[in-house]
């Protein structure tokens, strides 16, 4: 069985759960340590038990708690050369930079990260196989390539962020170089 979960999703913080019993992993870590601690909790999980984090991008939604919680429970950070960026970061007790358009293995999981058009340095998402289900995650995304809908049509599940708004970004309170 694999359980997928979102710990949260939007300009507050990003995070989601890959569990097949015996590995977990985290996509992205957008929230506080403690924060974070939380919201594993409220799925019985104890941070020890996670296995590795695998970072998206570089913004602060998807990283904020990453460097702290790496360190607390010397969890291994996956994340592409252009997304590491140690004055957000600082040093990892694991680090991995991995090549956006290699595979790689987690314990049980083979990963296919996709790189996507997004406004960071070198974004990636991720295609997560626990060898009985294929799962893709799909934040943060600026639109639709073919590498990206080739990367994904074997999956049994998507879970995809669809919190981005051009009106309210246009109207709204945000500065000019964001609205850009």
């Amino acid at each position: 069985m694999l359980r997928i979960a979102s710990l949260g999703s939007g300009s507050k913080g990003n995070s989601t759960l890959i569990d097949d019993g015996e590995t977990r992993i985290l996509i992205d870590l957008g929230f506080g340590l403690k924060e974070a601690k939380r919201r594993l909790s409220r799925l019985s999980i104890d941070p020890n038990d996670i296995d590795a984090i695998l970072v998206t991008h570089e913004h602060a939604d998807h990283v904020h708690g990453v460097g702290a919680f790496a360190r607390k429970y010397g969890t291994a950070v996956y994340l592409t050369p252009g997304t590491y960026v140690l004055k957000k970061l600082g040093q990892l007790p694991a680090l991995h930079k991995i090549n956006c358009h290699l595979p790689f293995s987690i314990n049980g999981y083979n990963i296919v990260p996709v790189a996507v058009p997004h406004d960071a340095k070198e974004p990636c998402q991720y295609v997560v196989n626990s060898g009985t289900y294929t799962v893709g995650i799909l934040t943060d995304l600026g639109h639709i390539t073919p590498h990206v809908a080739t990367s994904y049509q074997q999956c049994d599940a998507l879970l995809l962020e669809c919190n981005h708004d051009l009106e309210m970004l246009s109207v709204g309170p945000y500065p000019y170089p964001l609205k850009q």
